[in-house]
């Protein structure tokens, strides 16, 4: 097995879950959501993690345990950029590097592990979590051409033929990590939010690299926790889980 590495992309406020904490701080059944996330990447035999910060750093800082690294991220600037910020610490490194969400907290050991199998069975060098839905919403939709993914397109820059797309990005990712960072500069911020995606880089490396999928069950576990209705109703899905 390759070295394996994390980053959790944690620095967002989140305005809509009506608090002053950083969003990944916020509690989930009890627990910071972002202790979850760190749980399920140890239980996957992930040793390296790396939180980046942002928004009120030193209150998402005390969840984290002490084995746990973490970079701040001084300027919101999107997911590339956040991810960007952990270069100091990995882009040295060998491996595999496994992107992630900070406000999944249901993201499990299964998910990771399959990620990471299908990443290496199928020899790419991203492949990212998709999932089906049949009501898309506003995810980022998957585009693809003769059968690979081409790019990922975000909802608010979608045409009306994309919208229509029900492959959607649950914004997990596992990439070599070499690769990772001799392309984040190559993501430009030409969008309707002026921020740096990380979902840009698909489309920069499908130009030279193997890109595919890991197409997840729909399921409450790769809910991306935004506002405080979300979180009621994955918290729910997990209490009726865990009584199962």
């Amino acid at each position: 097995m390759k070295n394996l590495h994390a980053i959790i992309l944690a620095g967002g406020k989140g305005t809509r879950m009506k608090s002053d904490l950083p969003k990944c701080a916020y509690p989930f059944c009890g627990k910071p959501m972002i202790s979850y996330i760190i749980e399920s990447c140890k239980q996957a035999n992930i040793k390296d993690i790396i939180v980046v910060v942002g928004y009120k750093s030193e209150e998402l800082i005390k969840c984290l345990p002490s084995d746990v690294r973490y970079v701040k991220q001084e300027e919101q600037l999107g997911t590339g950029h956040a991810t960007m910020c952990a270069a100091p610490l990995l882009k040295d490194e060998d491996g595999l590097t496994l992107i992630f969400p900070g406000d999944m907290p249901m993201i499990d050991k299964e998910t990771i592990e399959n990620l990471i199998e299908r990443h290496i069975k199928d020899n790419n060098v991203l492949t990212d979590v998709t999932s089906i839905y049949e009501d898309p919403k506003a995810y980022g939709r998957i585009v693809r051409k003769n059968g690979q993914i081409e790019k990922i397109v975000e909802f608010k820059d979608c045409n009306e033929e994309q919208k229509k797309i029900k492959e959607i990005n649950i914004a997990l990712y596992c990439i070599d990590n070499k690769i990772l960072f001799d392309n984040l500069d190559k993501i430009k911020n030409n969008n309707n939010a002026n921020e740096y995606y990380l979902t840009d880089l698909v489309e920069i490396l499908a130009k030279d690299y193997r890109v595919d999928a890991y197409i997840a069950p729909d399921d409450y576990r790769l809910v991306g926790i935004n506002d405080v209705d979300t979180l009621k109703q994955v918290e729910d899905a997990y209490l009726k889980h865990k009584k199962q």
